[in-house]
């Protein structure tokens, strides 16, 4: 008896139905931007909705460099984001400084991973701790968790040996819910808090993150034109690709996206804003060839906006990975 592959069945449902929102040259690009963007808005689920925020300090630490608050913020009547804010003790009596949200990935600690605050001495992840090089460089940091990461993990022991993403997911989507619909939200309840800081700047705002988080920034940057600066890195896979390996997690994208565009697209919307994509050579999750043909598209995008100045993209030696010594010139210039 011969033996069915889903993939198969995959490969050819996309033959058969392709994006049918792929920019067309000569198109006018502005036009195509909004559109395509109003169809993302379409994608997105129901939410609960916003509440006022009245922010708990949980706790303060203050370190060699820096001040770490563990604030909880209230997103909804029924959701409570955890977050670090991390503040530069360098700053000067009323100074106001560039914010940046910065977002954790699969990192085994989450917010702890991406801040410090635990696992530096295992392996290499001082190099992963892009939240405290940020702090030390300068800026202002404000670092939300993720669910299913800690300080949102309550439900872990229901999980067991499953993916934490794709089990929440699923659960979410019999509401008609998306976990990255939830994200996005308490993104932009991050965004909310870092900008009313007094030691914000709310007109420099900026958005970094790898792997998931990388992700994530790509997704918070298209739905919020507060941020004016993104650096999303190790994310330069296209959702094609991911699902024709049956490898994504179940959180990365808006269901139904593959009908009307791919990963191009969605970092084509963030142009004419400065933008810096990182990916490593030795990155074994992303695709060369797709790697290329994103780099190819958004320089374009920029390009046809006049604006090509705006768009920085490194190729470094490593892997999975945010370097942040290639981000902080980026930064510097541009927020």
């Amino acid at each position: 008896m011969q033996t069915e592959s889903f993939i198969d069945f995959l490969a050819a449902f996309g033959r058969m139905h392709p994006p049918r929102m792929i920019y067309c040259e000569g198109e006018n690009f502005p036009g195509w931007q909004a559109r395509f963007r109003e169809k993302l808005r379409t994608l997105r689920g129901p939410l609960p909705e916003r509440v006022e925020q009245e922010i708990e300090i949980v706790e303060s630490v203050s370190t060699e460099d820096h001040t770490r608050h563990l604030l909880r913020i209230p997103v909804s009547a029924i959701s409570t984001l955890v977050a670090y804010l991390l503040v530069p003790h360098s700053l000067a009596p009323g100074e106001r400084r560039p914010g940046l949200i910065v977002s954790h990935g699969h990192a085994r600690y989450g917010i702890d991973s991406v801040c410090g605050v635990q696992g530096m001495d295992e392996e290499d992840n001082s190099r992963r701790a892009y939240g405290l090089s940020a702090v030390r460089s300068g800026y202002v940091v404000l670092a939300p968790a993720w669910w299913g990461w800690k300080g949102r993990d309550g439900h872990l022991d229901r999980i067991g040996n499953r993916d934490r993403c794709n089990v929440i997911q699923m659960a979410a989507a019999m509401y008609g819910m998306n976990v990255l619909d939830l994200h996005i939200q308490d993104g932009q309840a991050a965004l909310d808090v870092l900008a009313s800081r007094p030691e914000v700047d709310e007109n420099r705002l900026g958005c970094i993150g790898n792997s998931y988080g990388g992700r994530t920034a790509m997704w918070l940057t298209i739905f919020d034109d507060r941020i004016k600066v993104c650096i999303p890195a190790g994310c330069m896979n296209t959702f094609r690709e991911r699902s024709l390996k049956l490898s994504s997690c179940g959180i990365q994208y808006l269901p139904g996206i593959l009908q009307y565009g791919d990963v191009p697209e969605l970092f084509s919307l963030i142009a004419p804003r400065p933008m810096q994509l990182q990916a490593g050579k030795q990155d074994s999750l992303i695709t060369p060839a797709d790697r290329d043909g994103i780099e190819t598209t958004v320089r374009r995008a920029y390009r046809l906006l006049g604006r090509e100045c705006n768009f920085d993209y490194v190729l470094h030696p490593e892997g999975h990975l945010l370097l942040w010594e290639a981000a902080v010139p980026f930064l510097e210039q541009h927020l």
